[in-house]
This record gives structure tokens, sequence and C-alpha cells, in this order.
């Protein structure tokens, strides 16, 4: 295989020969009934396609075929390779029925993919992938009901594919396998007339795999237990047994223990599912652990109104879930081409203008609201809406779309907005709901600053920052604490708290989400050490990240299992997580922070107060940058006017309309848009 593996990672043509050769060979001296010559005939079958792909020749592509007929004759139907082979060969036909056009050959590459989807003894990736492939091929040729009945299936297949046993960074290597694959499912089923409860329920299934998988094994299960105890006991123990953090071997080369290891999360893992079977046949927990159902789904919508933006190639729709019932909203002009395109801004955001969030409201959050009837500001009692937002938009700013200069024609102006990764998380926040949920006098906050982080550039306003909250702290009567900057004496102290506030430097790993961190003084506290906290009987009130891009996924093809260090602090427990969708400027992280403390007191930590705190701060800070925009403008547009203009203006007035060069945002706070990526996570 080495020729082959070289060919794939260099491209050159003699290694494929090579492998070509290899290939042969090694079937020639395996007889026709060895286990093994089945296998091998795929081999040479992918080189000669490998082969097809790079000349063209017509001749490659009819022998690749015929390696994977003979292969596929060769396989037992209950051998759990079959699905792979029946896939081969359906790429075969597709090849083909790509360069004839022979709908024969369509037909065929389908039923190959069909069987293999079905076959139950494959591996589940191995059944999934040809999945996509009929998905595709349905949707090309508009075959929706087909496409609706598939998509359905895989989407089941999708829990199976990371067990409980898998730790995070291989369950994050698979899902990459189903990137967008929820949101095209949901698409499909609108397409086919299906209710937008069913294809929420997809989106549910499909979506945030690994964030729901943690939730489920944190799962309040008293009911549970009340009415089986020996079920009851079973489920926690293995939960407990998956739950527990793995430690490596005292002494290296201890191959045998790691085995063992492996092989018993396995085996629990496989007890496990068992287990949650028997509990799902006994009276009404049918539903145990599975996607809400409707009741489920009206009942998050208590408290104000649900938005799932849906986005898909096929279509984009708004689905909308309140107290009283579920609709969708199609949304013709949005396209994932212009997400793309605006996505762009997001990477520099010094270069953000009023032009994006105009285009947000346009195409989504305006047609949004006029569905809800949120079509002026309120005169005193506020809603409160909640976003959820799927594909390359979960980056964008929704809850700040607008025309601003306009006032009422913005987000902001209408209603007050937080966001979930799921309804599901929405649902796993309210659980054990209080209205006051710290009593004056008893809570504890943590407060951690850190203006000098080692290798990284100072944080000037961080004592500012720490300086006004101890003082708003000692207003709302909390105990403060303010441990060491190191992860140990964090995660400690995490265990009493009721209040967790972080000033410093945050960090986004683009290849590995789960260790995107806040950055301490003897190194990261990760995304993947919260997944081990679990703070879900004491529910903490709440988490306030004041680092840059908190709520930050750089990894696209995980974009979907939002895994960010907002989600992380919801995951562990927190009712509330205040953070950041990109770099933030480091005033105006004071100025935030300071006016949504100030609603804490006011409104004594009730569930509201945060995202009502943090909207308060939004409308000041975007009225005082639209203040200073206008006579900023005023002024240049003066100036610009007058025939004595100096060189350097009439330089200005020629480069208008070019695209604005990136400034450092603490160098001119008052021009660009640091109001923006403050956002509220929960209920």
């Amino acid at each position: 295989m080495g020729y082959d593996h070289r060919y794939h990672r260099t491209g050159a043509e003699t290694d494929l020969e090579l492998a070509i050769q290899q290939f042969q060979h090694a079937l020639e001296a395996t007889p026709k009934d060895h286990p093994k010559r089945a296998g091998r005939l795929v081999s040479l079958g992918n080189g000669y396609g490998d082969r097809y792909q790079r000349t063209g020749a017509e001749t490659d592509l009819e022998l690749a075929i015929q390696q994977f007929q003979h292969a596929l004759e060769a396989t037992p139907k209950d051998h759990p390779d079959r699905a792979y082979r029946l896939t081969s060969l359906g790429d075969g036909y597709g090849c083909r029925y790509e360069r004839t056009g022979a709908k024969t050959d369509l037909e065929l590459a389908i039923l190959q993919y069909q069987n293999a989807v079905y076959h139950l003894q494959s591996r589940v990736l191995d059944r999934l992938r040809p999945g996509k492939h009929l998905l595709s091929l349905h949707t090309q040729t508009g075959n929706w009901l087909s496409a609706y009945q598939i998509a359905s299936i895989i989407i089941s297949m999708i829990s199976r594919l990371t067990p409980n046993s898998l730790d995070i960074s291989d369950k994050q290597h698979l899902l990459t396998e189903i990137t967008g694959l929820a949101s095209d499912a949901v698409a499909i089923t609108l397409m086919v007339g299906e209710t937008p409860c069913q294809a929420l329920q997809l989106l549910e299934l499909g979506r945030g795999v690994i964030m729901g998988s943690i939730n489920e094994m944190r799962a309040d299960i008293s009911d549970l237990q009340r009415q089986n105890s020996l079920l009851g006991a079973e489920y926690t123990k293995l939960r407990d047994q998956l739950n527990a953090p793995s430690r490596e071997p005292d002494e290296l080369g201890m191959r045998n223990v790691i085995a063992h290891r492996v092989n018993q999360r396995h085996s629990a893992g496989q007890k496990l599912e068992r287990t949650i079977e028997a509990i799902r046949k006994l009276p009404g927990f049918d539903k145990f652990l599975m996607a809400p159902s409707e009741d489920e789904f009206k009942a998050a919508a208590a408290s104000g109104p649900i938005i799932i933006i849906n986005v898909s190639n096929i279509r984009c729709d708004a689905l909308i879930v309140e107290k009283h019932g579920i609709k969708s909203t199609p949304l013709p002009h949005l396209h994932t081409a212009d997400i793309q395109d605006h996505e762009a801004s997001l990477a520099r955001p010094e270069a953000l203008d009023a032009q994006l969030l105009e285009w947000l409201w346009d195409t989504i959050a305006n047609p949004v609201l006029g569905a809800l009837g949120l079509t002026r500001t309120p005169d005193t009692c506020w809603p409160r809406i909640w976003w959820i937002l799927t594909g390359p938009l979960a980056k964008f700013p929704i809850h700040a779309a607008g025309y601003h200069y306009y006032r009422s024609e913005t987000v902001l102006d209408r209603a007050i907005s937080s966001y979930s990764s799921s309804v599901r998380a929405l649902l796993q926040s309210r659980q054990k709901r209080s209205t006051l949920v710290v009593e004056r006098g008893s809570g504890k906050a943590v407060l951690v600053g850190m203006e000098k982080t080692p290798g990284l550039t100072d944080l000037p306003f961080v004592p500012l920052e720490m300086n006004k909250l101890e003082r708003l702290c000692g207003l709302l009567q909390v105990q403060i604490s303010q441990p060491q900057p190191c992860r140990e004496d964090i995660l400690s102290a995490l265990n009493d708290c009721d209040v967790f506030h972080f000033a410093g430097h945050g960090q986004t790993d683009q290849q590995d989400p789960s260790q995107s961190s806040l950055l301490l003084a003897d190194g990261p506290l990760a995304l993947a050490d919260l997944f081990k906290t679990n703070l879900h009987d004491r529910k903490p009130f709440l988490a306030y990240l004041s680092a840059c891009g908190t709520g930050q996924i750089k990894h696209d093809a995980l974009i979907d299992e939002a895994l960010h260090l907002i989600a992380g602090y919801q995951i562990a427990g927190f009712r509330h997580v205040v953070g950041t969708l990109w770099e933030v400027n480091d005033e105006t992280c004071v100025d935030v922070a300071t006016i949504l403390y100030s609603c804490l007191k006011e409104r004594n930590m009730t569930d509201d107060s945060v995202s009502e705190g943090l909207h308060r701060a939004s409308r000041k800070l975007r009225d005082i940058w639209i203040s200073e925009d206008t006579t900023r403008s005023a002024k240049r547009m003066a100036v610009l006017q007058d025939e004595d203009a100096s060189t350097t203006m009439k330089q200005i007035r020629s480069c208008q309309g070019k695209e604005r060069k990136p400034r450092d945002a603490d160098q001119d706070k008052e021009s660009s848009l640091n109001w923006i990526p403050y956002v509220h996570f929960g209920i």
C-alpha cells in the first residue's frame, strides 16, 4: 500500500502506476476462495479509478467497475465491508453516468447506494456515506420524496456514528463527514410538505451531536428512578463510567492496558445503548433522550419565540417556535453564496460596516420579525426572542441586524435577543428554573482578571473592569473570590460559585475546537476541561467571558457542532453565558460589563436581567456610535465641500468607495462597531 499512500500524498503519476502493479500482483497471488480477495479487488478497482480521474481514459473506468463487481460477488451477504464495496461500485456507475448521461447507469448507482444504506451489518460510516450520495442524486433530479426518505434514515444514524464510548477528538473527526447534512434534511422535509415540527426534529438530531450527547449523559433521571429504580441505577452506573475522565498509564509501552480500557469503554457503551432501549419500552419513556416532542418545543418557547434560521443550498427558511405552535417562513432572498461573500468581512472585524447589518435585516430579520408581529419599538415591556443559526450563518450577529440610522428598523429596537445552539440546550438550561436565582448575601462571584498574559499583548483596561465589578458585586451583596489565575484553582473555584467573570485573552483553536481556551497564567483552560466539569446540580447563574472570540468557531466542517467556549460553560451547567463573536475592544469590555452588572443589581439577578442588561449595553453603545458617526460625517462633508480643501482631504475624497483598511480598534474606538460582538446564551 506504500505507493498508493504516497500517490495520494504527492500526486506523482509513477507512484500510481507502481501502486496498480502492486495491486495486480497481490490479486494474482490470492486464491479465488481466499477471504482477502474481495478487499484486494477493491484496492485494484480504486487504483484504476484514480487513474481514470487523472487521465479520463474510459478503459480505466470500465476496469474499475469490473473489479468492484467481482469484489461484491466475493463478499458474503452479512459481511461488515459489504456497504463499503457496494458504495465503490455505485461510485463507478455514478462516474459513468456523469460521462455518458445514460439513465441505466444512474439507476444502477442509486441501487448500489440504496443497498449499502440498508445493509445493517455494516459500519455506520460506511452506510452514511452512500446515503449522502443518494441524497445528492435525488436532490439533483428533484426526487424530493426519495430524498426525504433517505434523509430521515441517515439522520437517525448520526447518534450511532458517535457512540458515548468515543472520546471528543474521535467524535469531532467523524462529525466532519456530516457538515450541513441536517440543514439539507430540513430543506428537503419542507420541500415535500412535511410539518415544520418534523423538520425541526431532524435538525435537532443532526446538529450539536457532541454537546447533545454530553447533555444526555447529565440528564435529570429522577422520574426514571421513581418508576424503575433498577434501570435508573444501571443507566447511572454506565453513564458515570463513560463520563469518567480517562487517565494515561503511568508507564510508556503499556499497550495492553490502553487496549483494555478501550475495550471497557466499548463494552460500557454497548450496554448503555441496550439500557436506553429498555428504558424506552417503559410507559411514558418512549422518547427518552430523543429529539424533543412538539409539546416540548412549544414549552421551550414559553418566555418568547425561538427562531431557527436554516441555511441550505436547496432553500433557506426560518422555523419559528412559539408557545402555541411551530411554523416556517421562507427566506427567498437568503443564499449560501451571499453568506460566504459576507463571511469574509467577519475575518476582519475592524473592517465591518453597516452594510452587513442592513443585509442581515433585509434577508432575515425583517421577514422574521414581521411574521412574529414585532413591527415597532415597544413602549414598555420588551419581548424576548432566541436565535438558533445554522451553518456558516452561525458566525453572524443577527441581533445587530438593521438600519440603525432609522432606529425602529433594527432587531435591537424591537426585541431583546438571546442565542442558543439548539432547542435541547434551552430545555436543559431551564431545568430547575427559579424566579430569584441568587439571594442577596448568599452568592459567590469568582473574578479573574488577566491584564498580562505570557506571550500576548497587555490589556490595560482589565484592572478597571475588575475594580468596577468588585464595587458592583459588593452592592449585589455576593461574596467575592479572586483565586490565582491558574487552571486548577479556577476549576476548583467553579464548583461553588454563582458568577464567574473572566477578563483576559481567549483563544480559538481552528484545528481542534475542543481545545479553544481562556488563557491563564499557567496555560489554557480549554473547552475540553469544561466537558469534565458538571455543575448541573447547582446550576450556577452566570459565566461572563470578557475575552476575544469566546463564541467563535473557525473549523468550518464542525460549524454545526457549536464547539465554542460559550457553549462549553453552558454544558458545564451555567444558566447564562455572556461572550463574544470575535475580537473585542479592551475599553469597550469595561463599558459593557458595567452596564450589564448594574442591571443585575437593579433587577435582583433574575433570569431576565442578564439578557436585558446586555441589551441595554448594546443599545447605549450603539446610540453613542450613531451620534459620533453622524458628527464625524458632517465634519468630513464640510471639509470635503470646501473649495480650499487641503491636498490630504482631496486624497481622502479620491479614496472614497475603496475598501476600508483595517485599523487598531483601540486607536479609533469611536469609529468602529465595537458594540456588536457581545452575545447572550441562556434562558
